[in-house]
């Protein structure tokens, strides 16, 4: 399988940090990714995402109801929770698609407070961890705004220290996947080493922002929030002009996947 996103890094911004930008490559592709990911089949989609398998028929129609009321925004109410979370998802994807180490499953409750994502990277050689990435993803109409107001404090907030216990339990579980790893004291460096731990925001944006100058402006900040080397920020816009409307079509078209495939299992 074709991956699901293309991704344009943008050079001219490495002295600073690392920038991409995304664009969406195939729009079934990722409405059967979040529908599949809506149904709690991380690891399913991990492995085609990974390989250059197709997609099968949807089976779990135990998950089918509370997949599809995931991915639904009841009328009168606010579409905000539900597009973030699923961008969560498409960030996730990409994470996957870069496959520079272990990411950690994706959250399934939309009001959950956690880590949007965590992942580790391995060093060049491939043999051990480097540094594990911590993720923040904002579905916004707004991306100065909320890069400025939400996503700089959070960063500030694990640079201090003041999520540690939880950090250290989520790097725990993720190295967890990693074969002959000694975990504790992997943890114990993580948590000790600043260059151990990196921070990655993506968010939403049009077209505009994502040449080198908006994206510097877009980002701006970024060294006052996570000091040190360059490579301790990473920061991705993913291209949509009309975010609403965008996210409405592309959970529609996941329901009516999820819809076909109950309808498919009903006797």
């Amino acid at each position: 399988m074709g991956r699901i996103l293309q991704y344009h890094g943008r050079e001219k911004l490495r002295a600073s940090f690392e920038a991409q930008v995304w664009e969406l490559g195939d729009f079934d592709a990722l409405a059967r990714a979040i529908a599949d990911l809506a149904l709690g089949q991380w690891r399913h989609v991990e492995a085609l995402l990974k390989s250059a398998s197709e997609w099968g028929p949807i089976s779990e129609d135990y998950a089918i109801d509370s997949a599809i009321n995931s991915l639904t925004v009841t009328t009168g109410s606010d579409p905000w929770h539900r597009d973030g979370w699923v961008f969560q998802l498409i960030s996730w994807i990409a994470a996957v698609e870069a496959d520079a180490g272990p990411v950690r499953a994706p959250q399934m409750d939309q009001a959950s407070k956690g880590f949007d994502g965590l992942q580790l990277i391995f060093d060049t050689a491939g043999a051990n961890v480097s540094h594990v990435l911590i993720f923040e993803d904002k579905a916004t109409d707004s991306p100065r705004d909320t890069v400025r107001d939400d996503v700089w404090p959070s960063f500030r907030n694990l640079e201090e220290g003041q999520r540690n216990s939880a950090l250290s339990a989520e790097v725990a579980s993720l190295l967890d996947r990693v074969p002959g790893i000694d975990v504790p004291k992997t943890v114990d460096r993580i948590m000790r080493e600043p260059a151990a731990r990196a921070y990655r925001v993506s968010v939403t944006a049009k077209s505009f922002h994502a040449d080198h100058e908006t994206l510097r402006d877009l980002f701006k900040g970024f060294d006052e929030a996570v000091a040190g080397e360059p490579t301790r920020r990473r920061a991705n816009v993913f291209k949509v002009e009309d975010l609403r409307p965008w996210m409405k079509e592309l959970c529609t078209c996941a329901i009516e996947l999820l819809e076909g495939a109950r309808s498919c299992s009903t006797p």
